[in-house]
Parts: C-alpha cells; sequence; structure tokens
C-alpha cells in the first residue's frame, strides 16, 4: 500500500507504552524489524486514519508517498 509519513508525532508515545515499537508490536502481534515506529497516513485512501508502521530510518527521511507492505497499527483517527 502507498503511504505518507505524518511528521511531528515522534514526542508523543502513548501512556503505558516506553515507545512507538513496543506500541506497533503489542497492536499487531508482531516483532518489529526495522530502525524506527513511524507515523503514517494511507495514499489513496477514504481512510483518514493514522497508523503506526515498522519502518526503517531511511523511510522516515522521505516526503513523499512511498510503498509499505507490513502490518499497521491504527493510531487514531
Amino acid at each position: 500500500m502507498l503511504v505518507k509519513n505524518i511528521k511531528g508525532t515522534e514526542e508523543n508515545v502513548p501512556y503505558g507504552y516506553s515507545d512507538w515499537h513496543d506500541f506497533w508490536e503489542k497492536k499487531t502481534g508482531q516483532k518489529a524489524l526495522r530502525d524506527l515506529g513511524g507515523h503514517v497516513k494511507k495514499v489513496n485512501s477514504d481512510d483518514n486514519a493514522w497508523y503506526i508502521a515498522d519502518i526503517s530510518t531511511a523511510q522516515s527521511r522521505l516526503v513523499d508517498p512511498y510503498e509499505y507492505n507490513g502490518a499497521l497499527a491504527k493510531l487514531r483517527d
């Protein structure tokens, strides 16, 4: 699926989670494989929710949309 990074949200880890990877792992039931838990939004979709994705540092720096094929953990609408 095509996703786009959401900037400026990295500081607000939800209560009860040690970091964004912890959040992603607990929500998806999977072990994180990448460097970061990044905030993303789906592109070309009616779904306006925000998600945490298991992404690399290089992906977190992207400004343009990119292909992501992993699990998403819904953060909020």
